[in-house]
């Protein structure tokens, strides 16, 4: 099953939506449209399904307004608030019964590293922090494939010190367990998305786009 996003340049890009069974992963820059795709692909699984939203950094009440329209909708989501890293996995664990309970569709993780990143300043605890994303992801994939549903999750970026190239957070982890990866980057005024990886589609492949009150166009 694909849930689509609304958006004809990133449903292009995936064949026609994120597929349930996986984890899709959306990364780039901040201000590139990742949270405003979120909320997209929120809204159009909210017609007929539930949606779980782990929010991290903190959503705006306006731009969920100016997304779904139908404030209706939005009450198919329900939204997590966690402030620290250790919350995120309880987070986790707290959505599952949710979609055990209710007719759950899509979870979503905005931002999945923002918390992690913030451990990570403390030396001593990088390892199990490592090991803690890891097997975050892992849960959440495990659901995905229990449940049939579909993961998304978005991921900030940092800069290689040997290499200078900036680079999705996680490491080899999160690269292996999700199944499609989006790219996404600003050029100049417009915002191109890149498709890095998937399971049935051509890799590389992009389209540009841009961010208005309604979403993202076309």
């Amino acid at each position: 099953m694909l849930i689509p996003s609304g958006s004809k340049c990133i449903d292009s890009l995936l064949g026609g939506g994120i597929e349930t069974g996986t984890i899709t992963q959306i990364y780039g820059a901040s201000g590139t449209g990742k949270t405003t795709l979120c909320l997209m692909f929120a809204k159009n699984a909210s017609k007929s399904y539930k949606v779980a939203y782990i929010d991290t950094e903190g959503l705006s009440a306006e731009r969920v307004k100016q997304i779904f329209q139908e404030v209706s909708l939005f009450s198919n989501v329900f939204v997590y608030e966690v402030y620290t890293f250790k919350q995120q996995g309880t987070a986790l664990r707290e959505a599952e019964k949710l979609c055990k309970e209710e007719k759950v569709k899509l979870i979503i993780v905005d931002s999945f590293t923002a918390l992690y990143r913030s451990e990570l300043e403390d030396e001593e605890r990088q390892l199990k922090v490592k090991r803690e994303l890891t097997a975050q992801l892992t849960f959440l994939l495990g659901l995905a494939r229990k449940l049939d549903l579909a993961v998304l999750i978005t991921n900030q970026m940092f800069t290689d010190i040997k290499t200078g190239l900036d680079k999705p957070l996680g490491g080899t982890s999160i690269e292996h367990l999700s199944k499609t990866s989006i790219l996404l980057e600003r050029i100049n005024s417009l915002r191109r998305a890149t498709l890095t990886k998937h399971r049935f589609k051509k890799e590389g492949e992009s389209c540009e786009f841009v961010i208005t009150n309604n979403g993202i166009e076309p």
